[in-house]
């Protein structure tokens, strides 16, 4: 069982080395130099879009009403009150209190609600903006070289984002 188990803790350890070998090593293997013949700039043209922003003065009326104020209507309660009061026999006083707040706060009311029909109007002025993207020009933008290079004793083509040195690195 001894012999079983070394054996297999052996192979385990063992078994990654023999591996490592055929594993192909890319910065030593598989990439050569090749000379540049020639490289010529590629170009590209863009459209080009400025914003323009157009504003409009515009100018909006507003109404506002006054809003009914309830002081009004408390203080002809209050009156309306004190005269029904004063008006009615002893028997009835509270009824009479009662009566006469209820008439001078409605009166009230409705004296405040015909003054605030009439609505107070007023401009605001205000800036309508458009922004509109007009197409101004082409321009001429750099995208890459097109390169000539030799590699054993023949020509490729090859195209380059970068401008190429005398020599280029090949990889297979």
């Amino acid at each position: 069982m001894k012999l079983l188990l070394t054996s297999a803790l052996l192979f385990l350890a063992i078994s990654p080395l023999v591996q490592a070998k055929h594993v192909r090593n890319y910065n030593n293997h598989g990439e050569y130099k090749a000379k540049v013949i020639s490289s010529t700039p590629v170009y590209k043209y863009v459209t080009v879009s400025q914003p323009q922003t157009y504003c409009e003065p515009i100018v909006l009326r507003k109404t506002r009403r006054h809003s009914h104020d309830k002081g009004a209507a408390i203080v002809g309660g209050i009156v309306g009150g004190v005269i029904g009061h004063a008006a009615s026999n002893n028997k009835h006083k509270g009824l009479g209190t009662i009566v006469g707040a209820v008439i001078g706060s409605s009166l009230m009311h409705n004296i405040e609600h015909v003054n605030n029909k009439r609505s107070r109007s007023y401009q605001v002025h205000q800036q309508n903006c458009v922004a509109t993207y007009k197409k101004t020009s082409k321009v001429r933008v750099l995208d890459g070289y097109k390169v000539i290079y030799r590699s054993q004793g023949n020509l490729y083509r090859t195209f380059r984002q970068n401008k190429p040195a005398k020599y280029i690195n090949i990889y297979y």
